[in-house]
């Protein structure tokens, strides 16, 4: 009997895909925007990560990321300020938008009035 466990820490395990925007998750797990912050991203294991860096340089390291390194290589761990993940049943998912999503505090509040 063959019984091998293979555990790849070179590859990211991608989380599920919910159908709901960014802002739609940020408004669900926050109660109040973090102060520092500018705006927020998704990383492709669910964490939303918040940042203090200027809102045009994270929407260019955006688009520019690699799905698997994420933003953390172009922004840089000193302008992360929070980080939280939306979770069902223990398990983090992702946006629909998430890989190209940058949400300020503004979109969340958007979505917040729609949906009363």
């Amino acid at each position: 009997m063959n019984n091998r466990i293979i555990i790849d820490l070179d590859n990211e395990c991608a989380a599920s895909i919910v159908d709901a925007s960014l802002a739609e998750l940020v408004k669900r797990v926050i109660h109040k925007w973090p102060p520092e912050s500018t705006c927020a991203t998704q990383e492709i294991d669910g964490e939303i990560l918040f940042w203090d860096a200027n809102i045009s340089e994270v929407k260019k390291a955006r688009s520019e990321a690699n799905t698997n390194s994420g933003l953390m290589p172009l922004i840089g761990i000193k302008h992360q300020v929070d980080a939280v993940y939306f979770e069902i049943s223990e398990q983090a998912y992702l946006a629909r938008d998430w890989e190209v999503a940058v949400v300020t505090e503004i979109d969340c509040q958007c979505v917040l009035h729609s949906e009363e």
